[in-house]
């Protein structure tokens, strides 16, 4: 392949390669997020909140891997498997914006699975789950709203720390920008468009009231919203960076790990457990 000019750096394959490389050493990891899938297992006869919540933790690792596939092919420059390619940018541009639009999808959604593990932990959902109907009824209702009231209704210093770690991560600029502008757009308006692709329509039409010359209609408010490919993609690299981030923080504060009870009265963190060693019953409460 000759070199590539790019916002005016030329890059060659070599350097194409370790442009890649270098931006995925850029995205923190998340592997650690598996190890929750055999406690969950384990977890099952104790805490059946817990298991649950243990496989969501898993659930959120796999869409990551989707949100972060879908990110690196969007921070591709050049896509070998265009078919016809040309010394035209454009194709692969547009190949760009597709994986782009991905991204942010699946990155605002993310912050949805979050919601349910902590849920599921503390049984926030309101449902008695006792079927595969139940369950899904259950991750359905674990909504921020829902959760927020119910913390807030609980009002315990635990319950107060847990709600303000939700926030500050839901407060963040890049995060309310991903969510409200960027995901908002992609869901509910129609599209995003991204500068050197986007078409603009070759006329417009605007109609002003005769004696204000105030607007009352105009063909350019059905317009997309324009966005920097490559800006898009530093946003979400920085949003991805502080989600794994906040999730660490998330579990360690449900604190999986010390929640198998050893037959004795433990206060454990966010939860009490009041365990027969026979029958392994306990009761738990966000203190």
């Amino acid at each position: 392949m000759e070199n590539l000019i790019y916002k005016g750096e030329t890059y060659s394959s070599e350097d194409l390669k370790k442009d890649y490389n270098n931006f995925l050493k850029g995205l923190e990891n998340h592997n650690d997020f598996t190890e929750y899938h055999t406690l969950a297992i384990s977890l099952e006869t104790y805490d059946p909140g817990y298991a649950r919540a243990g496989d969501r933790i898993y659930a959120l690792h796999e869409l990551l891997l989707t949100a972060k596939y879908n990110l690196f092919n969007s921070y591709k420059k050049i896509h070998n498997d265009v078919p016809n390619q040309t010394e035209n940018y454009f194709p692969h541009a547009i190949r760009r914006s597709h994986y782009l639009k991905n991204a942010i999808v699946w990155y605002n959604s993310c912050q949805d699975y979050v919601f349910q593990l902590i849920s599921l932990s503390y049984d926030l959902h309101g449902v008695e789950i006792t079927s595969t109907e139940k369950y899904k009824l259950a991750l359905r209702n674990c909504s921020y709203i829902m959760l927020k009231e119910k913390l807030r209704s609980i009002n315990t210093e635990n319950s107060r720390k847990l709600l303000r770690i939700i926030n500050k991560y839901g407060s963040d600029r890049d995060v309310k920008y991903l969510r409200e502008e960027l995901a908002n757009n992609l869901k509910h308006h129609g599209n995003l468009g991204f500068r050197g692709i986007y078409v603009d329509k070759p006329f417009g039409y605007t109609e002003r009231n005769y004696h204000t010359g105030e607007v009352t209609y105009s063909s350019e408010w059905k317009e997309s919203d324009i966005v920097d490919i490559d800006e898009t993609i530093d946003l979400l690299k920085r949003v991805h960076n502080l989600f794994v981030k906040h999730v660490r923080e998330v579990i360690k504060f449900i604190d999986f790990k010390a929640c198998i009870p050893t037959g004795e009265k433990a206060l454990i963190k966010e939860k009490s457990y009041w365990v027969t060693k026979e029958k392994h019953e306990y009761r738990k409460i966000l203190c």
